[in-house]
């Protein structure tokens, strides 16, 4: 299974490179059936398989859409196209038609597990009181390290390694939900909204960005993801310290290291008065930083799919307080706009646009030759 989507040509060619084209299945998703880096895409890979010799290469083709006209217009063969609605963001889209891709990979059974575990968020989401509501008590916490406290980005941080992209999943769906300045009646939102986020499994992460989290001079809330119990048999040679590490740096986070306490190990390790004094100063740090921390009990689909719904919930309620529209995305959508005209500029099928900032001007001329 590969997956490409961005439009530079390497992408399509790793992700074409050593397959068979007669035994290759191509699955084009795009709500629209428009998106021009999809469309380029499976360009490429129509022409790969024409090049191996399928003599009808729209049969090796399963489009997913909302438009099903714009994916019969371009080819698609309609009993070999999957609908989904129209009003389903890209973001919140695995738990439609988009996740054949998912059964494809991990089979039908382990979807059917992650839409269980997500039913069961939804059906909490809904019922359970707010003081005991999992999404809404996630979602205050944000609004209150971002609006209140001024934190400027959020820090993800699975302590498991194969939740590595959760941090990319959940940087579109928060990052692309919640990047609003103007609420529902296009007034101006009078409080910092929707923060950054970043971040890398642990314990990786502590290896890089965690000196930054524990001293640097504005830091950012953590949300800690553990699994209570590992899926390979090595617990107390590997799970055990992974456990450890990831209650540990919490810890520190919240509780901070005293200039005293710094003193004190100074001077047991044995370094001079005044060099110790000196030491203290750089080994202590204020604590008093934000985290939540969130316990699976083991990896598996359903707590999966659960853990993907607690954060789209979280998203919806804060996008409630805030009173912003989580489903749209008009600021990159512009972008968008920008590039069909600088596209047909580097082409040379347009002239150059008179509006185009001094910079963006430069480069058109130097790019196009």
């Amino acid at each position: 299974m590969r997956f490409v989507s961005n439009i530079d040509g390497h992408a399509i060619e790793s992700g074409l490179a050593g397959l068979d084209p007669h035994e290759t299945l191509v699955v084009v998703s795009s709500k629209s059936f428009t998106t021009a880096e999809t469309l380029q895409n499976t360009q490429r890979a129509l022409d790969w398989l024409r090049g191996g010799g399928i003599a009808n290469p729209y049969s090796h083709v399963v489009a997913i859409t909302a438009n099903p006209q714009a994916a019969r217009e371009w080819g698609a063969l309609p009993s070999q196209t999957f609908l989904f609605w129209e009003w389903v963001g890209g973001r919140f889209s695995i738990w439609s038609s988009v996740a054949l891709t998912t059964a494809l990979a991990v089979g039908i059974d382990t979807l059917a597990g992650m839409q269980a575990g997500a039913h069961a968020m939804d059906q909490h989401f809904a019922t359970a009181p707010v003081a005991e509501n999992a999404p809404v008590q996630l979602a205050v916490s944000g609004v209150v390290n971002r609006s209140v406290l001024g934190y400027g980005s959020l820090n993800i941080a699975p302590y498991d390694f194969r939740l590595g992209y959760l941090v990319p999943y959940l940087q579109q769906l928060e990052m692309e939900s919640l990047g609003k300045s103007v609420d529902l009646n296009g007034n101006a939102v009078n409080v910092p909204t929707g923060p950054a986020v970043w971040g890398m499994p642990g314990t990786d992460a502590q290896h890089t960005f965690f000196q930054w989290l524990h001293q640097g001079s504005d830091g950012a809330p953590v949300d800690f993801i553990v699994c209570q119990e590992a899926n390979h048999g090595w617990r107390e040679a590997h799970h055990t310290h992974l456990l450890a590490n990831c209650l540990a740096q919490r810890q520190a986070m919240l509780t901070g290291k005293s200039y005293e306490q710094a003193l004190q190990e100074c001077r047991a390790e044995g370094h001079a008065e005044e060099h110790a004094q000196w030491l203290a100063k750089h080994r202590m740090h204020t604590g008093g930083r934000s985290s939540n921390l969130i316990v699976l009990p083991r990896l598996s689909p359903y707590t999966l799919g659960a853990l993907l719904a607690l954060y789209e919930h979280k998203v919806f309620t804060q996008a409630v307080i805030w009173g912003i529209n989580p489903f749209d995305q008009w600021g990159v959508e512009y972008g968008k706009v920008l590039a069909k005209g600088i596209t047909q500029e580097l082409k040379g099928q347009a002239p150059l646009n008179g509006g185009h900032d001094a910079s963006t001007r430069y480069w058109v001329e130097v790019f196009r030759g």
